[in-house]
């Protein structure tokens, strides 16, 4: 019998099969042209500056390392002529209630007001906002005024103030001046 002729076809390759468990992967269909490399470029960078002044803001300090008035930990906030302004959507709000940590690890409630003083003394602040809802606070030697740089008695009838206090009404801290809208002091 006579050998069958071999065709001269080209050889036919095998179905691709799938790549298993430590078989070789298949090559990257496509790469990211370059404006998608810079877009993504782009987005990373803005995304590390927004966290960088955001931990910038909140601090990572104790309270007591930061003295009076300090940041604690909190934001977002800057440093204004005043202490501590908020940023965002808290430097437009009137009054209202928030979530804090309170840094044992767990949480506490405070509350914020922006509104003109309609009385003060030595034990007590009445801030009125301009919605018309008024509420009186307490004062203790604890309460920071101003960052820190000023007492009670620098706060006078008329003036444009921040009070953050606890649920019980107890003035924690005083912004005096429109400048420090959202103004909060450390833990």
């Amino acid at each position: 019998m006579n050998p069958e002729p071999t065709s001269a076809k080209p050889a036919e390759h095998a179905p691709a099969q799938d790549a298993g468990w430590g078989g070789p992967q298949p090559e990257p269909s496509r790469t990211w042209s370059a404006r998608k490399t810079a877009i993504a470029a782009a987005i990373a960078v803005g995304i590390a500056a927004a966290g960088g002044v955001t931990i910038y803001a909140m601090g990572g300090e104790t309270p007591a390392a930061q003295g009076p008035g300090g940041m604690g930990g909190r934001g977002p906030m800057i440093m204004g002529p005043g202490g501590p302004m908020a940023i965002g959507p808290m430097r437009e709000a009137l009054h209202g209630e928030f979530v804090v940590s309170d840094g044992k690890g767990g949480y506490k409630t405070e509350r914020t007001q922006t509104g003109s003083v309609t009385e003060v003394s030595a034990t007590s602040i009445t801030a009125k906002s301009a919605d018309g809802f008024t509420q009186v606070y307490t004062i203790d030697a604890a309460t920071v005024v101003s960052g820190g740089s000023a007492k009670i008695d620098s706060v006078k009838t008329g003036a444009s103030v921040t009070i953050t206090a606890d649920t019980a009404n107890k003035a924690l801290s005083i912004v005096d001046g429109a400048g420090g809208r959202g103004g909060r002091r450390g833990n």
